[in-house]
């Protein structure tokens, strides 16, 4: 298995909630810290993903940039990732996922291997997490060139590479009512405020 770096995206800009959200305040930490510090545990070492021209807002962890000025999103800091990272795999959790603990990202990377190219956790409902989930190596070039074509969306790479959906009763330890509040992902005030409760 090759070497596992973490990756916490901490680009979003956070419209909705009035600041970016890497630097959003939650238990007394940052979004970005917290999901640096969830991370460390199971991995080699931690990256924080920002925005060019942004602050870092865990300065305690390494921080990278995206290539571009303008805001291209989550594939841009983990194209950014895989140029600085040689060989490894990523292990990548969004800040806006502050319920997600180290016990359910070591589960994502217990079940990565040859035959996926990418493993990711989906809620109750179906939906899907690509941003709380191990990237392979082998998913560099498809983010290079969706990143290059324009093509932002994450989930319009899933027709070019071989995913491992962990649906919620194949994810031990944790009930499926507790899958789908540890999934909750923070996008408005209230979610921010749901998340605390």
């Amino acid at each position: 298995m090759s070497q596992r770096i973490g990756l916490v995206l901490a680009g979003g800009a956070g419209a909705r909630l009035g600041r970016e959200k890497g630097s959003l305040d939650w238990d007394g930490q940052t979004l970005a810290d917290r999901a640096a510090r969830t991370l460390h545990p199971i991995c080699s070492s931690v990256l924080v993903s920002v925005a060019n021209g942004a602050e870092n807002p865990a300065p305690d962890w390494p921080y990278i940039t995206d290539a571009s000025a303008d805001r291209k999103g989550p594939l841009a800091g983990i194209d950014a990732a895989f140029a600085a990272s040689q060989d490894a795999e990523l292990l990548v959790l969004a800040c806006d996922y502050p319920l997600v603990d180290t016990e359910l990202l070591r589960q994502l990377g217990d079940q990565a291997s040859d035959d996926h190219d990418l493993v990711m956790p989906t809620d109750p409902a179906g939906r899907d997490h690509p941003l709380v989930a191990v990237w392979s190596r082998r998913m560099q070039p498809i983010v290079r060139r969706a990143v290059a074509a324009q093509r932002l969306r994450v989930h319009s790479l899933f027709a070019d590479c071989r995913i491992l959906r962990l649906h919620p009763d194949m994810l031990h330890a944790h009930g499926v009512e507790q899958i789908e509040r540890k999934l909750l992902n923070v996008n408005r005030p209230e979610d921010l405020e749901a998340s605390r409760g």
